[in-house]
């Protein structure tokens, strides 16, 4: 092979190394998430929040099990707070949107709430399923944003010991 076949070869090679690394990297520390660890605390971004509450139930403060129906009802909460402080144009600051997110994923958070502008009018319809969706439980979504009808979803994160925090949100 000549010299010039071979360092091409090398290029070839180590962009596709790069690459992977790089697709390893993006899914295993923000989408779906596989490398971070499911029992730390939210730490103080989501603690500090001080959202109202909906006067919703009292949220279940156990580990996270698919068959505990705690999670899919704090899930739900979270989310009903989330989408009030969307609709009330509160993003950032300690009482914001962006103060529920899990921590390390305010950039992604902060990314997808680009797709939200007043006036919003977001809601979790009257059919809106809760769903687990190993390793994170999805509230459906829908309402207006931006003059414009949206459906989507709210992705969480359960957390042992603490309330779901948000993950990312979807609208189309």
């Amino acid at each position: 092979m000549s010299p010039r076949r071979r360092r091409t070869a090398l290029w070839v090679s180590l962009v596709a190394a790069g690459v992977s690394v790089a697709v390893v990297l993006v899914t295993g520390f923000v989408v779906p998430g596989f490398f971070l660890r499911h029992d730390r605390s939210p730490g103080t971004a989501a603690a500090s929040s001080q959202v109202p509450s909906t006067g919703g139930p009292t949220t279940s403060r156990t580990p996270f099990s698919r068959s505990d129906p705690g999670q899919l009802q704090a899930a739900r909460q979270v989310t009903e707070e989330f989408l009030c402080c969307l609709n009330a144009n509160a993003i950032d600051g300690p009482g914001g949107a962006k103060a529920m997110g899990c921590p390390g994923s305010e950039s992604l958070l902060g990314g997808t709430l680009l797709a939200v502008a007043p006036p919003t009018q977001l809601a979790i319809p009257t059919q809106g399923e809760v769903r687990f969706r190993d390793p994170v439980i999805e509230v459906d979504v829908a309402g207006v944003t931006n003059q414009r009808a949206v459906t989507g979803y709210v992705r969480l994160q359960p957390w042992q010991d603490h309330q779901p925090c948000v993950r990312i949100l979807v609208v189309r």
